[in-house]
């Protein structure tokens, strides 16, 4: 009898090789186009990031952790929110492109960041069915969803890059991963993908899913401010050194957030009406995610600095970066099992109020680029902002507790 595998070994196996797989198509990626090639395009991920962010309403978060998030009803309308999400973020790309691409000195690819707009579009076309398992302990499905895509393109590298041997090689690697993760979405979907309109459910969607999209402007600063002004201040060839060190850093902390967080929500939410149950699982998590953090920062080091060497001369100044990016996405990675304790007690703000810190720091951090300051000090800059966010979410929790 072959044994099962414990639910939190998928999802992190899953999702790490997700995360490998899109590192590998990077790290290929930036040694066929070079540094300045890799910033332009490295600009298209923040972009496309940035509208999933500020436009999210926690769509697979609200299919699990709600009473009726297994009725078709219920399943129709957030397919319904994502498409309007989607159509509102590709009109959004589409009319900032030019303001975007002179922002960042690119001009010339103005026409390229107008093409992303088919991202977001394809993304709310997804059907969310294979996120609804999660609710029975089926993770499988929406890995496979992941998997697949990123496993297909990283094999497209080489035919691509005979036709494309600049920014356009990434962009169209990602319009394909799109377009991908679309079409397994619906193969392993068992419903029909349905639209569905209701005042009812509109209420609650915004209640829980407003604080969630005005922190996703904050996870925008968190994410990808730093880099923004990098491009803006310095130019495509120091947006791409950034952007590689968060690649290489913060690809592994999103992987233990987003698999500890599909493991431990539902346990939680289930546990909601038991006092002493939930505050064992609460306890657990944030053991769990600060042991992860702590392992993370110890691997990072070296990994980035052996992963670093493979991207070629163009990268060298990547290398002094790796510590201080080591150590801010460690901390991240324990902010994330507090802001799951928090979601799972229907505190969507936590989550917002330790990512303010990231964006308080911005003016200053534009400030040290303006004055001349090098890469390593803004992002130790950014690390002492996120260990003070980690301290303003772990009060919020602490005297939420006490109030309950």
């Amino acid at each position: 009898m072959i044994a099962r595998a414990h639910p939190l070994a998928v999802l992190l196996s899953g999702n790490a090789g997700v995360a490998v797989m899109t590192l590998a198509r990077n790290i290929v990626a930036a040694r066929i186009i070079g540094a300045e090639q890799f910033g332009i395009a490295a600009s298209f991920a923040i972009v496309v990031s940035a509208v999933e962010m500020a436009t999210t309403l926690g769509a697979q978060q609200l299919i699990v952790r709600e009473k009726d998030g297994d009725t078709t009803a219920f399943q129709g309308w957030l397919h319904a929110v994502q498409l309007a999400r989607g159509l509102l973020g590709g009109v959004l790309i589409y009319l900032c492109a030019g303001p975007i691409s002179g922002f960042l000195q690119v001009p010339e690819a103005r026409w390229a960041f107008q093409l992303l707009a088919v991202i977001p579009v394809m993304t709310g076309l997804v059907h969310i069915d294979p996120w609804r398992y999660q609710r029975f302990g089926r993770f499988g499905p929406s890995i496979c969803v992941q998997l697949a895509p990123a496993a297909l393109i990283l094999l497209l590298i080489w035919p691509l890059q005979h036709k494309f041997q600049d920014f356009r090689l990434l962009l169209m690697m990602s319009i394909l991963h799109a377009a991908g993760v679309l079409v397994m979405s619906h193969l392993f979907a068992e419903r029909r993908f349905t639209l569905t309109l209701s005042r009812t459910y509109l209420a609650r969607t915004l209640t829980f899913g407003m604080p969630l999209a005005v922190n996703g402007v904050l996870l925008l600063a968190t994410f990808h401010g730093e880099k923004l002004l990098v491009g803006h201040v310095m130019g495509p060839t120091q947006l791409a050194i950034l952007a590689m060190g968060f690649t290489l850093t913060l690809t592994p902390a999103l992987i233990l957030g987003r698999s500890l967080q599909a493991y431990f929500l539902p346990l939680l939410t289930s546990s909601a009406n038991d006092a002493k149950r939930a505050r064992a699982h609460a306890i657990q998590t944030l053991a769990l995610c600060f042991s992860a953090g702590l392992g993370l920062g110890v691997v990072l080091m070296p990994f980035g600095q052996n992963v670093a060497h493979l991207l070629g001369p163009d990268f060298t100044p990547l290398l002094p970066l790796l510590p201080a990016l080591a150590v801010l996405h460690a901390i991240r990675v324990f902010k994330t099992g507090i802001a799951i304790v928090a979601l799972a007690r229907g505190d969507t703000v936590n989550t917002a109020i330790g990512n303010l810190p990231r964006l308080a720091a911005l003016p200053i951090i534009y400030l040290q680029l303006s004055a001349g300051a090098q890469l390593n000090e803004i992002i130790w800059t950014a690390a002492y902002a996120e260990a003070a966010g980690c301290a303003a979410a772990s009060l919020r929790l602490y005297v939420g507790q006490k109030a309950a």
